[in-house]
């Protein structure tokens, strides 16, 4: 309670900058060895899992009486009213029921038996109460004896379980095509008279119905559960509901399809698989981020990332890159670094949700803005005590390489570059033509990236419990090495431990879910793809003695294994637990609570002895940079929800409020001046040492509340709203209000609509609502000031940070969208057609100021507006033929961003990147109108016939947005034997090699190898060529007007076979045999095949400097007992 009593006035005091930092480097080393780390955190949440399980298992209450008066109510409804006061699960076929039937039932105080047995009096039903669970059935008609029967009757015996060896109580066994059925008791046993080669025919409500012939006395039969893909659960804000029910556009991806991915990043199983998501890889590099985005850039300067929530708590990170200090994940590719998602196990998560719309979004308020990420942990189910191993081992390799020139052909396009330039080679421009061995060729290709990765994956988990008591216990070992030459090992270990617990009276629930992680990755200081464009004839790397060698006959060159000499390693932690109770006040009433908090910590280091560092180095000496960046998240929800019959539908209501708060603190130390290479861990050995922190802190506070009212599952309403505070914004301008309503009608339940044979689901939906956007930073309306490099008269001072500005607010962001799902063939066949638009205006951009305040801009809202509409489609479709299934799930989304307004833009720092009426993402460049045959130039069109090119000539051609993209996956399965692959496809334009090739970044013509794409370039006076010649001087306004014009984009689309899988569950008899319940070999395949117009480049990353997404092969062994 203190700790709300004193979030409250937060937000007017979170303005003051935290000076001191909640950890120190100790002289280089952890505060404990990662063992012991390890240790502690494992013991702390054992330990809060067994208090938690003290304090449900403590929770005792009594159980429930039932008193009802009621006279000639519809059975159903009565039925109902027991349901309700019993807090019994009820199972019936409505078929089984008497049309019309009313019952009158008087009781006071008494039992469920005692009200069931006034409801059916008189009734053709009977019922079984089988572990607090009522069924409902027909009563069985007895069929009079014959004199004399053609067939002797045998007694048939035997036993039902569902997939995993439980039993299941209440299947209704009947004899086909007569009167005679029976029902299993609690351990799933039957027995029922029936003659040899009749069929039983064995019926439960969730599973799929299975026929069976008499051939035997002993018949054992498995139930699979049955759930139509319409009445799967379907998690969203606060809450579940069905794909049926749901006003909202959300967006699901299973465990299943997750487990069937050989990837160690969660967030690599989304890429395809949801309309209107588009994640993409930033690096092959193991432990390397992803960029989320949904439906599309609804800013123009601040963030674009979706609010990531695990099981309901703030992913403490979200999606930032946590990585501070230079290596190989982020080199060369501003967008990537470490990804925070390598710290969550995909074998732990049950689903990951979308949400995409107002309606699913808008309780989130201001975070919710740019769409909700929802990952759902796996919990306990009830059941005997299973435990679960799954192991697999596989390989991962680049899929295709660049073919590049030999040293022959290498040589001959140099002299070229030369004769093009008018110079001639000398020593120090050309070593590689006037020192090196010409007769020497190595591909770089290969000794780079030829190498082969090796993974290690494996997973224990235990689980089980009682209908009241569940638990789930898991614990994951992950290793995977890189294709660079060395070991370069990224290791993980997890666990997750689940305890949930409901009272005898079903009033009070409670969840605990604790994790914790520990991962550490090693990585070259930089990526080494950009050396493979080395001179073919470059020199021996090593001496004779195995040292780096730096020199050959005299000429100093560049040695990339001295990236694998420095030592760079970062190591993360991750603590995350949630506390999710609830308890039943009074009929229909409950008092929830949602709490949590996550702790992230990345440790890294970067060791660069001398031996690393070439002799023309302006640091040779031994050198070395620390790191510490720490994210702390607490967030507390109370929340008050009910539940009632209102006229002829449902009414469920709910309020909260959220107290969240969010640190970052960050320290970053350089040491230089090492007398000894053996002390660079320790930066107190360092001559000079540098260090520079900061803090940062975050604090949000809300009132939130949804209405939803649902008229006999046929009208559908939901009302949200929420009032957010942010500490992002200044005094007067840290509150807004949010809100949205969705609305749904499932028209194929109305009456007029029974009698058409293919339709069997329709329902229009449509939602809008209102959200903001407070992903500024912190502290950006406040004056802040920091120490510069140098002093003043030899003092030291500060100097101003940035112009700030205290009445800047939240964007707002207008969300709507309509749509309409269709069920064809009793729902074999799903359809779903959807059109959003999202207008993102109040924009915060950097507004410019006059030069005299000493600033250019500051940091302002503006009345611009970005738009993203465009439609989302999705068709599914099974055929079930006995021991033939095949499932297929095709998705697609037709997107497009413009920016619809922006006055002035003429006068702001943004107009030269963006044009009204395009989208944020256009191609704003120089137009090529081809290669001149004279010159060998790229010509550029002179848009405003100045007769020169300049930043005025620009011009609109494309945009790097998609125009559609999304993903097709099946799933075939016959007898014991599945196959699931999956595709993904996106049409786009975007950066070709021509854009590194001709540009300033591995210019053509240089010292550097090019591929054998660019041998059809122009040559001499006269050649007819789409690529412009090679030079070999520096690069300049060519160079540069090359690589921003329209020749170095192009169609960048593809389609990628993403995933593979094929899979042996063994039979029943194997089981017995090794005494397990279920078993399954499997073998996985990612980044199969891409086909696209550029071969050897990777149309994903379009950057062949970086490390592309790796191909990767596993095979794998899944039991359990």
């Amino acid at each position: 309670m203190n700790f709300l009593i004193g979030f409250l006035p937060a937000l007017s005091n979170c303005a003051k900058a935290r000076a001191n930092i909640a950890f120190l480097p100790g002289n280089g080393r952890s505060a404990s060895p990662p063992l012991t780390q390890l240790i502690m955190r494992l013991n702390l949440i054992i330990l809060l899992t067994f208090l938690s399980a003290l304090q449900v298992l403590a929770f005792k209450a009594n159980g429930q009486t039932i008193t009802l008066k009621i006279k000639d109510m519809p059975i159903e409804k009565a039925l109902d009213e027991i349901k309700k006061q019993s807090g019994y699960s009820l199972f019936y076929e409505k078929k089984d029921l008497p049309k019309d039937a009313k019952v009158t039932i008087v009781l006071q105080k008494g039992t469920a038996e005692e009200a069931l047995e006034q409801c059916i009096k008189n009734q053709p039903l009977q019922f079984q109460i089988v572990d607090k669970m009522i069924i409902i059935k027909a009563k069985e008609r007895t069929v009079p004896k014959r004199t004399t029967e053609p067939n002797k009757q045998n007694r048939v015996s035997g036993k039902v379980t569902n997939d995993k060896g439980d039993p299941i109580p209440g299947v209704t066994v009947t004899v086909k095509g007569t009167e005679r059925r029976t029902a299993t008791d609690n351990s799933g046993d039957f027995s029922i008279n029936a003659n040899t080669n009749e069929v039983l025919v064995f019926s439960f409500l969730g599973y799929t119905s299975v026929e069976r012939t008499v051939n035997s006395e002993q018949i054992n039969v498995i139930l699979t559960e049955h759930s139509g893909e319409l009445d799967q659960v379907q998690v969203i804000a606060y809450g579940t509901t069905t794909k049926r029910l749901n006003t909202g556009s959300v967006g699901s991806v299973s465990a299943k399809d997750i487990a069937n991915q050989p990837v160690s990043n969660p967030l690599a199983t989304l890429v395809g698989r949801v309309p209107g998501l588009v994640v993409t890889q930033q690096s092959g590099v193991p432990g390397s981020s992803f960029s989320i985005q949904i439906r599309g850039r609804n800013s123009i300067a601040q963030g674009s990332q979706p609010l990531i929530l695990i099981d309901g708590i703030p992913f403490a990170a979200a999606n930032e890159n946590v990585q501070m200090l230079n290596s190989a994940i982020n080199n060369f590719n501003q967008g990537s670094g470490v990804s925070p998602f390598n710290t969550i196990n995909p074998a732990d998560i049950e689903s990951i949700e979308i949400l995409k719309d107002a309606d699913a979004t808008a309780i989130y308020g201001s975070r919710g803005a740019n769409g909700v990420v929802l990952v759902t942990t796996k919990k306990g189910k009830a059941g005997k005590t299973q435990i679960s191993a799954n192991f697999n081992q596989g390989i991962t390799q680049v899929r295709k390489l660049l073919a590049l020139l030999n040293t022959e052909q290498y040589v001959a396009m140099r002299r070229e570059a030369f004769a093009n330039a008018g110079t001639t080679p000398t020593i120090s421009n050309a070593p590689d033509l006037l020192v090196f061995d010409q007769n020497r060729y190595t591909d770089y290709q290969k000794e780079f990236l030829g190498g082969t990765g090796h993974t290690t994956n494996a997973n224990l988990s235990l689980s089980g419990g009682s209908n009241a008591t569940q638990f789930l216990l898991s614990g994951t070992y992950y290793r995977e090495t890189s294709v660079f030459p060395g070991k370069l090992p990224n290791q993980r270990g997890s666990m997750l431990a689940n305890i949930s617990h409901t009272s005898d009276d079903k009033k009070f629930t409670v969840n605990f879910s604790g994790n914790y992680t520990l991962v550490e990755n090693r990585a070259p200081s930089s990526d080494l793809t950009f050396n493979t464009f080395l001179a073919p004839n470059t020199p021996e790397f090593f001496d004779a003695n195995g040292k780096l060698q730096w020199t050959y006959n005299g000429v100093t060159f560049q040695n990339p294994y001295a990236y694998l000499r420095e030592t760079y390693n970062i190591r993360t932690n991750n603590l995350a637990g949630s506390l999710n109770a609830s308890y039943k006040i009074w009929k229909g009433l409950s008092a929830k609570i949602l709490a949590g908090y996550n702790q992230q910590f990345t440790n890294e280091k970067s060791l660069s002895p001398a031996e690393a560092k070439s002799p023309t180095s302006t640091n040779p000496g031994h050198s070395a940079d620390f790191a510490k960046n720490q994210f702390n998240t607490w967030n507390i929800e109370p929340q008050m929800d009910y539940a009632a019959k209102l006229w002829k539908g449902k009414l469920s209501t709910l309020v909260g409020m959220t107290f969240l708060s969010r640190s970052n603190d960050r320290l970053s130390v350089s040491g230089t001046g090492y007398s000894s290479e053996a002390l660079l861990e320790n930066f107190d050995a360092a001559s000079t040492i540098d260090a520079t922190s900061a803090a940062s802190l975050y604090r949000y506070n809300a009132v939130f509340g949804r209405i939803n009212y649902n008229l006999e599952d046929k009208y559908l309403i939901n009302f949200t709203g929420r009032r957010d505070g942010s500490s992002r914004f200044g005094p007067g301008r840290q509150f807004a209000n949010f809100g949205a309503v969705g609305a749904a009608w499932i028209f194929s339940s109305e009456k007029w609509m029974q009698n058409i044979p293919v339709l069997s689901f329709g329902k229009l939906r449509g939602s809008y609502g209102i959200t903001g956007n407070d992903q500024i930073g912190d502290y950006q309306f406040v004056e802040s000031w920091s120490p510069p490099t140098e002093t003043y008269v030899g003092a030291p001072g500060l100097i101003p940070n940035n112009l700030y500005n205290e009445d800047y607010a939240w964007e707002r962001n207008d969300k709507l969208e309509a749509a309409i799902d269709l069920g064809f063939l009793k729902d074999k066949i799903l359809l779903s057609t959807g059109y959003f638009q999202n207008r993102s205006g109040n924009q915060l951009v950097s507004y410019r100021v006059p030069a005299i305040t000493g600033f250019t801009s500051v940091l302002a809202n503006f009345p611009a507006v970005v738009e993203n509409k465009g439609w989302e489609f999705s068709l599914s479709g099974s055929v079930d033929k006995g021991l033939f299934k095949w499932n297929s799930n095709l998705n697609l989304t037709i997107p497009k961003n413009t920016l619809r307004s922006f006055p002035g833009i003429e006068t702001s720092s943004y107009r030269n990147q963006y044009v009204i009426g395009h989208s944020l993402n256009s191609i704003y460049n120089y137009t090529s109108l081809g290669v001149e045959q004279q010159t060998g130039l790229i010509k550029f069109f002179d848009a405003n016939a100045d007769n020169s090119i300049t930043i005025a000539d620009r011009q609109i051609n494309g945009t790097t947005d998609p125009k559609f993209y999304g993903g097709w996956q099946n799933t075939i399965s016959y007898c014991n034997f599945e196959l699931q692959f999956f595709f993904d496809f996106k049409k786009q334009t975007g950066r070709n090699p021509y854009y590194y090739l001709y540009g300033i970044t591995l210019p053509a013509g240089t010292m550097r190898n090019i591929p054998l794409l660019l041998n059809d370039r122009w040559k001499s006076p006269g050649d007819i060529s789409d690529l412009p010649k090679i030079t070999s001087a520096t690069p300049g306004t060519q160079a540069n007007n090359t690589s921003n014009s329209s020749f170095s984009y192009s169609d960048q689309s593809y389609i990628r076979l993403r995933n593979v899988t094929v899979g042996y569950s063994l039979n029943r008899k194997t089981l017995s045999v090794i005494g397990a319940q279920t078993a399954r070999i499997y073998a996985q395949a990612q980044n199969i095949l891409t086909f696209s117009r550029m071969k050897g480049f990777d149309p994903e990353m379009q950057n062949p400097t970086i490390l592309p997404a790796l191909q990767a092969y596993t095979v794998g062994l899944q039991i359990s007992y």
